[in-house]
């Protein structure tokens, strides 16, 4: 009897051929050929449609005789790809099964798809198959207890099992089960990377067999039955998967900070030579936590201010310690996509990192966009850092000022004066603004006290944002080369660089994520907040250019905790953890970036339908093709309810009538 693969270890000749990268990138085209994902049929013959329609009426067509050429050609190749790709005929497969045709696939219907897609992307379209395989952990180890160099076994090429830590974080798996129960044992999933349905269904190999329905004593040494009461994970049943989580789990503990770093580098620079970056490049610095247990391995340590409830139902202020580690990020504002990222641990300050990422982002971008500006938290407030930000590398910055600083005195003073002169009898301070930022009297007070008041409406219902813009501030010691600290101030010949603020009067809706930053940078501030800037850019642009610091909070920290497993690892130490956060990130900026490249290949076109986020659009995917399975026979294929595919296969579904 020929020998399976499920009773063998891996590693053979054959088994490095079906491995391999070319192998891989010869399934992940074939998955991509035959892919069933009905959004994106709809939406292509929906603009088809509307291509047709354009040619009867050219009277409102936007751009010149050789841009409409252009979008023609476009249009026709985006047909081609369509009919290429998406060759869905499900009476054909209907008829097929009614003549009992071999099927070549049948898949389960219910999942979304994307996942298929975002693999395509990265291994096709951002050529990144090289750096996957780079991405892989040192030949050699040294032995804990007796110190010798041990080479390294691997009984799975790194390609794969990087593929595998970014595919688990795309679907927002972040545990060892999770991973096992929805991707290791998903035929569909694992057939991308070369696994047979054999091999998902037993195992690729015999190792641990023994130990299935085993757990350790209580003392966590030998092992033993598990029996009906011991721990899920020990009583497995069904689908074995083609290998263990704990086999990623040592992957992702043996990958190397540098490479991890490298293999990051090359995606932002892949997508970036994907045109996906804007020229100009508006960024966004900021850092998140991720906290930790007890029992993790080489966690930092940090002093919080937390509120509890307190026995008189009254909230207390208690400081604790926390565990964890720290992520910074610089994104670009416009897409959503990070340029660079560093990790480290908790206690960390925020601007440890600050200069690295910034030159980190630019050489990213080079050759593609260029930085142009960042906005800052006030845990970025550094007169050094900024000083080389504008003056060395050419950079605008947008960072609120701290409440004890002479400069957000200077600020408030100035917009108190103006104000005060601008006054009449009975009105306060906020009255005689708004008046004011109408143009309602007469009241010079740019040329005056170098103040000038702006409102803006946002909507029926709703306050105004009212604003005052404060140009060359001079108490602005702390802003040069060393800070505060430097000896420039002791000179004779020192004079200080002016920035220019806005005063922020009146702000409705305040975005929590200033709140957040003010409470934890500025506990002490209590009057309106200044805004410090190089650029003497009008008051509400520069309002605005800080504004998208949120972005990265919503689109990055909080989507990424949330939907890509940002902050959980298959294993409880640091070096799981920072590889844990690579491929999470990663996989974020694939998905984004998907949108992105497919946003192009459409060529802006309108979809005429509604942008969901990640989180809505999985639920919409599973509600829409729960119960199906698509059948594949040859170029084609269908989706079909699993009731019918019964019925066709001469099932009968249901109970009889009574009687």
């Amino acid at each position: 009897m020929e020998e399976s693969m499920g009773q063998r270890r891996p590693g053979g000749s054959k088994d490095r051929v079906r491995f391999s990268a070319e192998a891989i990138e010869r399934r992940v085209d074939e998955a991509h050929a035959r892919r069933g994902v009905e959004q994106q049929t709809e939406r292509l013959l929906s603009e088809a449609g509307e291509a047709s329609g354009e040619h009867e009426d050219k009277k409102h067509e936007v751009g010149s005789r050789q841009q409409r050429r252009v979008r023609e050609r476009e249009r026709g190749k985006l047909l081609e790809r369509a009919l290429r790709l998406l060759e869905r005929d499900d009476d054909a497969i209907r008829q097929a099964l009614e003549r009992r045709e071999r099927l070549d696939d049948v898949l389960d219907g219910s999942q979304p798809g994307e996942l298929d897609e975002l693999v395509w992307f990265m291994v096709r379209e951002l050529k990144l198959t090289k750096a996957l395989s780079a991405l892989a952990p040192p030949e050699t180890y040294i032995d804990e207890k007796t110190g010798e160099e041990i080479e390294r076994r691997t009984m799975y090429p790194s390609q794969a099992l990087n593929l595998l830590g970014i595919m688990s974080r795309a679907l927002g798996l972040g545990s060892g089960p999770e991973v096992q129960a929805k991707l290791l044992t998903d035929e569909r999933w694992m057939g991308l990377l070369g696994f047979t349905s054999q091999e998902v269904l037993v195992g690729s190999t015999r190792r641990s067999e023994e130990l299935i329905g085993m757990t350790r004593d209580g003392r966590g040494g030998r092992f033993e039955e598990a029996g009906e009461l011991g721990p899920a994970r020990a009583r497995l049943e069904g689908r074995r998967g083609a290998l263990s989580s704990q086999t990623m789990a040592g992957h992702e503990s043996a990958l190397e900070p540098e490479k991890l770093e490298a293999f990051f580098n090359a995606v932002v620079r892949a997508l970036a030579g994907q045109g996906l970056f804007p020229q100009e490049v508006r960024a966004s610095l900021d850092s998140t936590n991720e906290e930790v247990p007890p029992t993790f391995g080489g966690a930092g340590r940090a002093r919080r201010k937390v509120k509890v409830a307190s026995k008189a139902r009254r909230p207390k202020q208690l400081e604790v310690t926390v565990l964890g580690f720290k992520v910074w990020y610089l994104m670009c504002v416009v897409t959503g996509l990070p340029v660079a990222f560093a990790f480290d641990r908790i206690e960390k300050s925020e601007q440890e990192h600050a200069k690295a990422l910034i030159d980190q982002g630019r050489a990213n971008l080079a050759g593609h966009a260029r930085l142009v500006s960042v906005a800052l938290d006030r845990g970025f407030l550094d007169g050094d850092l900024l000083w080389w930000l504008k003056q060395d590398r050419e950079i605008e910055w947008y960072c609120p000022s701290k409440e004890k600083m002479d400069v957000t005195a200077e600020a408030r003073e100035r917009v108190e004066e103006a104000l005060s002169a601008a006054a009449k009898k009975g009105e306060t301070a906020l009255e005689t603004a708004l008046r004011v930022a109408r143009g309602r009297g007469k009241v010079d007070l740019v040329k005056r006290f170098g103040v000038e008041l702006c409102e803006r409406s946002l909507g029926e219902g709703r306050e105004s944002l009212v604003v005052a813009g404060v140009s060359e501030l001079t108490a602005t010691d702390f802003y040069g080369p060393g800070g505060t600290d430097s000896s420039r101030l002791k000179s004779k010949k020192f004079v200080p660089t002016a920035l220019h603020a806005t005063v922020v009067l009146r702000w409705p809706d305040r975005n929590p994520q200033d709140q957040q930053d003010a409470k934890e940078h500025d506990e002490e501030s209590k009057g309106p907040v200044v805004l410090l800037s190089p650029s003497a850019k009008p008051a509400l642009v520069r309002y605005d250019l800080y504004d998208e610091r949120s972005l990265i909070e919503n689109r990055l920290n909080r989507e990424g905790k949330q939907h890509f497993a940002l902050g959980a690892s298959l294993a409880r130490t640091e070096a799981a953890m920072r590889s844990a956060t690579v491929f999470a990130t990663v996989a974020l900026m694939l998905h984004r970036g998907l949108e992105l490249h497919e946003d192009q290949a459409a060529e802006h076109l309108d979809r005429r339908a509604e942008a969901l986020g990640v989180l809505r659009y999985r639920r919409q995917m599973m509600m829409k093709n729960r119960g199906t399975a698509i059948v594949v026979v040859g170029e084609r294929y269908g989706r079909l309810r699993l009731q019918e595919l019964l019925t066709i296969a001469g099932f009968q579904i249901g109970r009889p009538p009574p009687g």
